[in-house]
């Protein structure tokens, strides 16, 4: 039985022997010349090598794709919770601005927004109309002949034109360098307004 049992052993071994370096010619890799192979063999290589290229290729776009998917998903998720607050902030902004409470916020909000540029422009508007009306008379009174009326009759109940006298007034400062000069300050006077008036609106 004992002699049984070794011989058996011994033959394990021997086959171990033998089947081991097998193993390790199979596991080896063998570097060939391209110039050494045939077309067809040449062919072959090429279209291999050409198939894995596509395949690592390919597997990339997979998990770019992938990625894009995840980001797709995402990015939609995103808009629709977008597009739900937008519509309840509008929702309740309309029916905010439809109460009196609403109206007067807005009211406020565009007073802050434009109050400012309103009353400078009322302003602005104010001044240059006192100051035009201001130079105008003082145009008059200086600067042209006036007639003032000095008497004044009615002819009667219903009766028409009244008879008027006028008595013609002269500038207070005469003809001459005199007139023109106070002329031009006029006008100076009056670009300066514009000019005030400009400053004061914007």
């Amino acid at each position: 039985m004992m002699k049984k049992i070794l011989l058996l052993t011994f033959l394990i071994a021997i086959l171990g022997a033998f089947c081991s370096p097998v193993s390790a010619q199979t596991s080896q890799q063998v570097t060939v010349d391209m110039a050494d192979l045939t077309p067809a063999q040449r062919a072959k290589v090429e279209a291999d090598a050409l198939i894995a290229k596509q395949q690592e290729q390919l597997a990339v776009y997979e998990k770019k794709i992938e990625t894009f998917g995840q980001w797709v998903g995402v990015g939609g998720e995103i808009g629709s919770a977008v597009e739900e607050g937008l519509t309840a902030v509008v929702d309740v902004a309309d029916k905010f601005g439809k109460t009196d409470v609403g109206k007067f916020t807005l009211v406020m909000i565009a007073w802050k927004v434009m109050g400012t540029d309103l009353v400078r422009i009322f302003l602005g508007l104010l001044f240059i109309g006192m100051f035009t009306w201001l130079l105008i008379y003082s145009f008059k009174r200086t600067c042209i002949d006036r007639r003032v009326v000095i008497k004044e009759q009615n002819p009667g109940f219903m009766k028409y034109p009244k008879l008027k006298e006028y008595e013609l007034i002269e500038p207070l400062f005469g003809e001459g360098e005199g007139l023109g000069a106070i002329r031009m300050l006029h006008l100076v006077m009056f670009l300066i307004g514009i000019w005030i008036t400009y400053a004061i609106m914007f």
